[in-house]
Order: structure tokens, then sequence, then C-alpha cells
């Protein structure tokens, strides 16, 4: 197996290849045909993790996946463009994606090039149908390239400042990270099998994520934030398993504010 640390240094010394693979990977992300299989976001957020180490530059990175993003876009603009219609015909593009494409761009017009780029399985499908339906070129540019931004300094700093924290925790407590993970392991189990009656994890998890969306959804504070930013309900009403996911989300959220809480009472570095 070869040493960690060579594949690193070789990582230093032909960074500039690696920008080239964010360029390329923000560009696929953007096909209409593959662009729905490719974590294009999960890769360049783990290349913020490099920069974080200093392995890699987070503003090459940044720079060079907006790039890949635009003219990704816009490749993918112009073919729905020109041969849409064709394309739509010969069925090449599964049939549902392509109708949630279209629901999700006469709901929300211009902005759907910008809202659509951070849903995952519409995330290619929006500038495509942008084209399709014939969208003036000036405002799919100007929130193309909004919307590149964004995205690239989103995914990068995610990872960034993800991998700061998760480096920064791994070199002080590396002897008893393992055993820390373990026991918040054991514990979480331990709770859903005494708590739950015998129900299995995954379908208290299931439960407890509609509960929890259910109660969001009777907050005013939630509502007001719903009818201000309408992809909120979209996510929830249209999305796969949404309810798990914001439910998810918000564990691992207060998770690591805990942490982030913790290491600063304790002085931890």
């Amino acid at each position: 197996m070869p040493d960690i640390n060579i594949l690193l240094n070789l990582l230093t010394q032909f960074a500039w290849l690696g920008n080239w693979l964010f360029f390329t990977l923000a560009f696929i992300e953007s096909a209409p045909f593959v662009g729905v299989f490719i974590p294009g976001a999960t890769l360049i957020s783990v290349g913020g993790i490099l920069a974080s180490q200093g392995y890699l530059n987070a503003w090459d990175i940044i720079f060079f996946a907006t790039l890949g993003a635009i003219f990704g876009d816009f490749f993918s603009y112009s073919l729905g463009r020109w041969g849409g219609s064709w394309i739509k015909d010969k069925k090449i593009i599964n049939i549902n994606i392509l109708n949630h494409g279209e629901k999700f761009f006469e709901k929300y017009g211009n902005k759907s090039i910008f809202w659509g780029r951070f849903f995952g399985p519409i995330r290619a499908i929006i500038p495509f149908i942008a084209g399709l339906s014939k969208m003036k070129k000036g405002p799919f540019v100007f929130w193309n390239i909004l919307s590149s931004i964004c995205w690239a300094m989103l995914n990068v700093f995610v990872g960034y400042f993800s991998g700061t924290l998760i480096v920064a925790i791994f070199k002080k407590w590396s002897g008893r990270l393992s055993l820390i993970l373990i026991l918040i392991l054991i514990t979480t189990t331990l709770y859903w099998i005494v708590k739950k009656k015998g129900q299995s994890i995954q379908n208290s998890f299931r439960i407890s994520s509609i509960k929890f969306v259910k109660f969001l959804n009777n907050q005013k504070w939630f509502n007001k934030l719903a009818t201000k930013y309408p992809f909120i309900s979209y996510f929830i009403n249209e999305s796969n398993r949404a309810e798990e996911k914001i439910f998810g989300g918000t564990l691992i959220f207060v998770f690591l504010t805990i942490i982030y809480f913790l290491i600063i009472i304790l002085d931890i570095f």
C-alpha cells in the first residue's frame, strides 16, 4: 500500500492538476445526462479539507470550480435551447427528473437557476430546462454566474472549516477519539433500543423526523422563513425523505455546536 505522505507530497507538487480536476467535476455535474450521478459538490468539499491542511489553495479551488460550474451550466443551457426538443422526444433524460425540473422552473422562473444549483436531484437539469424554455440569455448568465460563485464558495468553505476542526480534534485527542466515538455509538444505540420499545433504529429515526418537521411547521418563525424563502417549502414537499434529511442535519448541527462550545469552555486548543 503506498505511503499516504508520498501521495500528499505528489498532490502538493501537482496541485495545478487538481485545480483542473475541480473544474472538470463542476462542469460534468452540470451535464443533464450524467450530472445527477456525479458527487461534484462533495468532492469539491474534500478539496476544501485538503486546502485547510495546506495541500491545495482554497481560492484556486473556488476559482476553477466556479469556472467549471459556469461553463457547464451554459453548455447545458445551450443543449436545451438548440437540441432540447429532440432530446426530450427521444426520452434520453429520465422523465421523472425532467418533470421535477420543469415544475421547479415553472414555480421559480429565472431564480430557479440559482436555487436549483443547491438541489441534488434536479441540479443538473435546470439549465437544460431553461434552454428548452427559451429563457433569455441575459438573466441566465446573471443567475448562472451568481449561483456558481456561491455554490463553489459554500462547498469549499464547508470542507475547509470542517477539515480544520476535524484535524484539530484528531491531533488533540488522537489517543482517546476512538473511545469517545465508540461510547457515543453505544449510548445512541442503547437509547433507541431501550426508549423506543423494540422499534428498529431506522423506523425510530423516520418517526422522529416526521414529528420534528411537524413541530417546525407549527412554529410561526419557521412558517415566516418558508414564506420568505419558498425553496424551503419546495424541499419539504418535493424532496425524497426530506423530513429525515432535515432532522438528521439538525442533529449534526447541534452535535457540532456542542463540540464547538466545549472546545471554547474547556480551552482544549
